[in-house]
């Protein structure tokens, strides 16, 4: 973060683990070689916001109905999925929280009502800036775990402070699902509240392709044609990318080399 601004997201961390950092335009070393290096659109999406990590690895056990079991010793003990504490979390919980509200570590996991939902705490609070939420999700691009899912959702932590946590489907009944704390958990994002406003949202319209207007295939041209025929080039969209975010990155640093007249004295 550059001197003098002020983060969009706080973390607090309560339970161990690895810290948050940004995502990784290999998608935390997933990303095929091939994507990596000319798929500029992956790659920016794999690294917007932050990875987040368990605090502990663990398995988990559901029946296909209303209970199952968990482990945090890699099998050797199993005990009933319910709700959950993190080992030794409640006393630490308290000899830390004010008294008003020492009793509420919040749990570790927890099985939900609905069959195959589990609720998952990273150890960790958080709190955006001003006017902005978060964005909650798995991994971008890190590939989806074959037996289970992360559900988005957008927290509006500017106001609301509590547990960082996921809301998981689990997918596979009576299999142990392993829950890796060296691998992203979750990826989270600061949203401006104003990017997902209702009014905002409904700003699209659809039309017919043979209403499109010259320039939008004159566009068309420029990125698909040229790159593949006249100009034949492996990342084409890539380099382009790359050569105006350079360009902006510039422009912004010193705008006066760039044209823009210097504020009067």
């Amino acid at each position: 973060m550059a001197a003098g601004q002020d983060p969009l997201i706080t973390f607090y961390r309560f339970l161990p683990g690895l810290k948050p950092r940004r995502g990784t335009p290999c998608a935390a070393g997933t990303l095929p070689a091939r994507a990596f290096q000319y798929c500029e659109a992956a790659r920016l999406g794999s690294a917007l916001g932050y990875y987040v990590f368990l605090p502990m690895s663990f398995q988990a056990e559901w029946d296909g109905g209303s209970s199952g079991l968990w482990s945090f010793d890699e099998g050797a003990t199993w005990y009933p999925l319910s709700t959950a504490a993190f080992p030794d979390s409640r006393a630490a919980f308290d000899a830390i929280a004010p008294e008003e509200v020492r009793g509420y570590c919040p749990p570790f996991i927890t099985l939900g009502e609905v069959p195959g939902t589990l609720q998952v705490w990273t150890g960790l609070f958080a709190r955006t800036a001003p006017g902005y939420s978060l964005l909650v999700r798995g991994p971008a691009n890190v590939g989806r775990h074959p037996h289970y899912e992360v559900l988005e959702g957008v927290v509006e932590a500017d106001w609301w402070f509590g547990p960082l946590f996921a809301n998981l489907r689990l997918l596979t009944p009576n299999l142990p699902i392993r829950f890796d704390s060296m691998m992203p958990f979750l990826q989270v994002l600061p949203l401006n509240r104003a990017e997902y406003a209702e009014e905002k949202q409904n700003r699209f319209t659809l039309q017919e392709a043979a209403e499109m207007p010259p320039e939008l295939w004159q566009a068309y041209e420029r990125s698909m044609i040229d790159p593949l025929v006249r100009n034949p080039e492996r990342g084409h969209y890539a380099k382009v990318v790359r050569r105006r975010r350079a360009e902006e990155s510039r422009a912004t640093a010193c705008p006066v080399a760039h044209g823009a007249k210097p504020a009067a004295e």
